[in-house]
């Protein structure tokens, strides 16, 4: 049976208590349903990028942005397919979500035939890793180092189930949700129960994890930003608490403090975003704007990509020119859209 060990320091409890006001603050905020479901389209492209992005994948914002709306983009298929599986993955996450209860073995084995199908050999998606697994570092001159030596494989299965019943007890037992996820995080990565796409699960099961337990910010919060801003920091927190093999033992209280410092900042940024566009702030204005469905198609097109042209318009609607053009000027008339740029060159992009 796990028994997680850590201490709640000072810097655990004060994170915890900044995000637990900014939780407060994130569900009391007036939300139009379009503006939320923007700001979660948002969320999904980045965590799209991020996730992946922390493994390698060279495609930027903008281009996943791309694979996403089914465009073509100049890459590696390996880097497309990895968005393409990894969005796939998030939206049975979104589905998951909606179900109460305990996260399964079932979907774990589900998020990871998603996330790695086609990227591997079949045999190893959706299945736990066969043989042991060495974590290395590439030092540049030929040589590697190892970071880190995951559990033998026959433990596998057993150190998942274990995890998943301690989630289940820890609920009875009040453990806050946030190191609930914190634990989840990092216990899963240790084990390494897969030859590839560990970490991306892990990102994943975090994730449902908050959604069923409520503090996903309105599934507007991407802790991947973080992680990806300093992937060094990242991997190194993980590997502070592991050492160089797997302990049963093991202290996770470094790496408490480093999740929820980075929960702290990302949940810092979910509420900018809100107070940014007017969201908790009663505005006559603002409930008087009503979109009809191609104006949401629209809207919800530039959410991915950040910018739109009368010629994307066109092939989202399927309508003439000068009807795109008609309506991108409804759209910036309402204050929602403004023009970039001049001639054939301009587009349009949200108002800030």
């Amino acid at each position: 049976m796990l028994r997680p060990q850590y201490s709640i320091t000072s810097t655990i409890l004060s994170r915890i208590a900044e995000i637990a006001e900014i939780k407060a603050a994130v569900e009391r905020s007036r939300v139009l349903p379009l503006n939320e479901a923007q700001l979660r389209r948002q969320a999904i492209l980045r965590m799209a990028h991020t996730s992946t992005s922390i493994e390698g994948n060279k495609l930027a914002q903008f281009e996943v942005g791309k694979v996403l709306e089914g465009k073509s983009v100049r890459a590696p298929q390996k880097d497309i397919l990895e968005v393409e599986n990894y969005y796939n993955a998030l939206k049975t996450l979104d589905e998951m979500s909606r179900k109460k209860g305990d996260i399964t073995e079932e979907e774990i084995l589900k998020l990871h035939k998603l996330v790695i199908g086609g990227l591997v050999d079949k045999e190893k998606t959706g299945r736990y890793r066969p043989s042991d697994v060495y974590v290395l570092d590439d030092l540049g001159d030929g040589r590697e180092m190892l970071r880190f030596k995951a559990p033998p494989a026959p433990q596998v299965k057993k150190l998942i189930n274990d995890l998943l019943a301690w989630l289940k007890t820890s609920k009875k037992e009040d453990i806050h949700p946030v190191v609930r996820a914190g634990i989840l995080h990092l216990q899963f990565v240790t084990v390494h129960p897969f030859t590839d796409g560990n970490g991306r699960v892990a990102r994943l099961l975090t994730q449902l994890q908050l959604y069923r337990d409520g503090w996903d910010l309105r599934k507007i919060l991407v802790l991947e930003d973080y992680y990806n801003r300093d992937r060094m920091s990242y991997y190194n927190a993980e590997n502070r608490a592991q050492g160089k093999n797997y302990q049963e033992d093991m202290d996770f209280t470094s790496w408490l403090e480093y999740f929820t410092t980075g929960f702290l900042v990302e949940a810092r940024k979910v509420l900018e975003q809100i107070q940014s566009i007017g969201f908790g702030k009663k505005s006559k204005k603002s409930e008087q704007i009503f979109l009809d469905r191609n104006e949401i198609q629209i809207m919800d097109f530039i959410t991915t990509t950040g910018r739109i042209t009368s010629e994307d318009v066109v092939d989202v609607l399927k309508v003439a020119k000068r009807t795109a053009q008609l309506k991108l000027k409804n759209l910036s008339d309402k204050g929602l859209l403004k023009l970039e740029g001049k001639g054939p060159s301009s587009y349009y992009v949200f108002v800030k």
